[in-house]
């Protein structure tokens, strides 16, 4: 498969994430506060770090795009996550990157290792940040190694039957 092939099947492993945890949906009528940007004392748009990886994706990386907040979601943090290993229905995996990935602080912190670097472009998400919004999606609380854990889960569950 080829990289954009991955990013593709990638932000599809996302969508399927935001609409399981989207919330507050009444007869298609969606009631969310609209995020405010924060400017967070840990983590600031372009940074890329290190995080507690699953075994075999000592490479991937997370870049934060941008800190917001909500009176329901505290304080979120959205990420691109790269180099991570996504899982076809044969068990087979390829590198893949993640665009658009939102996650509580605190989830953010258990997961971060080290401060790599910070990058003066950051990634284009919008498609998927505009996307999460329009769902009034929630935030991913486990680590970001879970996270792709489950990513993966959801996967083979909506297309390997």
């Amino acid at each position: 498969m080829t990289s954009k092939t991955f990013r593709w099947t990638a932000t599809i492993a996302l969508l399927f994430a935001i609409l399981t945890m989207a919330k507050d949906f009444a007869a298609g009528q969606q009631k969310c506060a609209q995020p405010t940007v924060v400017d967070d004392p840990t983590y600031k748009p372009g940074q890329v770090w290190s995080y507690k990886t699953r075994p075999g994706e000592e490479e991937s990386t997370i870049t934060i795009l941008r800190v917001e907040s909500t009176p329901k979601l505290g304080t979120i943090v959205h990420v691109q996550i790269q180099k991570w290993k996504l899982e076809n229905c044969k068990g087979n995996t390829g590198d893949s990157t993640m665009d658009h990935a939102p996650f509580s602080k605190a989830a953010i912190d258990k997961s971060v290792v080290k401060l790599l670097r910070t990058e003066k472009d950051i990634p284009d998400f919008d498609e998927g940040y505009k996307d999460w919004l329009s769902h009034c999606g929630g935030v991913y609380t486990m680590s970001v190694a879970d996270a792709l854990t489950l990513t993966n889960k959801r996967m083979k569950e909506a297309g390997c039957k």
